[in-house]
């Protein structure tokens, strides 16, 4: 008997040639090459997904795209020696204006007339 469900190999190709053919034909050259990369590197994580196997294959694909944009991410982090989470997560709030820039609201003789 032959097999009934596609392998999630399979789904990944599906997928790519359906967004090769409706979203591709927008981009241009080097970026439908970014595009059929971005999907190739999914198939680095086929068996995770395959052990999944989300009723929708592009779930599983958003997965395994967001997974290898953090670990290639912090191996750019490490390799040049910084931290994003420090720089970019501080909890601290904004500090507010002063409130005597150029578009600053006023209120009172000083505003200028309304339009």
């Amino acid at each position: 008997m032959g097999r009934t469900v596609a392998t999630f190999r399979d789904l990944i190709e599906q997928e790519l040639q359906s967004w090769k053919q409706r979203f591709g034909r927008a981009l241009r050259q080097e970026e439908q090459e970014h595009l059929e990369a971005m999907f190739n590197r999914v198939r680095l994580y086929v068996q995770a997904c395959t052990y999944h196997f989300p009723v929708d294959a592009m779930h599983g694909i958003h997965v395994a795209v967001g997974l290898d944009h953090e670990i290639r991410l912090r191996k750019i982090e490490a390799a040049l020696g910084i931290n994003l989470e420090t720089q970019w997560m501080d909890s601290r709030p904004l500090p507010l204006p002063a409130g005597d820039g150029p578009v600053a609201y006023r209120v009172g003789p000083e505003a200028p007339p309304a339009d």
